[in-house]
């Protein structure tokens, strides 16, 4: 089927996730939508690329390991970037990057930007003071390609960190819906607001990776909840091994209608507006 141009294919954005407590699933979901954005828009060209920005724990390239994936060089990723001879303001991504293989051409022109290779490539990067603007510089590289950029943060209010939210163009933070969360959600929000990125900010989504019942009102002192997400331990492990979990997907089924409620024109594949 041919899909008419209608002016806004698949636009792309930078968005920052931040996770406000290790455990509540920022990596999966970080994970889960660039496979929902490839799988709308990958086949009329639109790029997906998610990047490791989690200098600290790197746990969006201990879940991709287990991807379909290839590169073109032997040290890739960040470690690779940062190991590169060229000088900084002319260094390339690209044979850097993990390009990710399904099997399903719509999803060829997904692209994975871990820390590197190795159990502990977080270990291996610079310590010389040299990382914030070798990761600031991979950042701008990453969304100079035009692709929909989703840079997962970890849990660190870090230089790094704080780096990545400076130059991506929204933020979105993740918390559970324990009460315990009401806290970590409040101070991520004060934590990017004295530093000016406040307005960057789209909102927080309520996740529940591990079964906790989602609350019926929204926690005292803490914005209305951008999304919430349901419990999936299914959907989970089919984006672990790099998979779209099908239309049956509680989780899939939620962060997709979402998305398209929000940021229609990121998933738009040209078929908007067809007869």
């Amino acid at each position: 089927m041919a899909y008419p141009w209608t002016g806004s294919i698949g636009v792309p954005h930078a968005v920052a996730v931040l996770a406000t407590a290790r455990g509540c699933g920022a990596t999966v979901l970080t994970a889960a939508a660039g496979l929902i954005v490839d799988d709308a828009v990958g086949r009329v060209g639109q790029s997906v690329v998610l990047m490791d920005a989690d200098t600290d724990g790197g746990g969006l390239t201990d879940l991709t390991r287990y991807w379909n994936a290839t590169s073109e060089a032997g040290a890739d990723g960040l470690l690779g970037f940062a190991a590169d001879r060229i000088d900084l303001t002319n260094r390339s991504v690209h044979r850097y990057l993990r390009h990710v293989h399904t099997g399903d051409p719509r999803r060829q022109d997904m692209a994975v930007f871990p820390l590197g290779p190795g159990d502990k490539p977080g270990e291996r990067l610079p310590t010389d003071g040299t990382l914030q603007e070798i990761v600031g510089a991979a950042v701008d590289r990453l969304m100079d390609l035009q692709g929909c950029l989703i840079a997962d943060c970890g849990v660190g209010r870090t230089p790094v960190t704080l780096e990545v939210c400076k130059r991506v163009e929204h933020i979105i933070l993740i918390g559970q819906a324990e009460p315990v969360s009401d806290g970590d959600i409040a101070q991520s929000q004060a934590w990017l607001t004295e530093r000016g990125l406040g307005e960057k900010v789209l909102g927080w989504v309520c996740n529940s990776p591990n079964g906790a019942r989602l609350p019926a009102a929204e926690p005292a002192g803490v914005p209305p909840a951008l999304m919430r997400l349901p419990y999936d331990r299914d959907g989970a492990a089919a984006v672990s091994l790099g998979r779209l979990p099908g239309r049956g997907s509680p989780l899939v089924q939620a962060l997709s209608e979402q998305m398209t409620a929000r940021w229609p024109d990121v998933l738009d594949d040209g078929a908007m507006g067809a007869e």
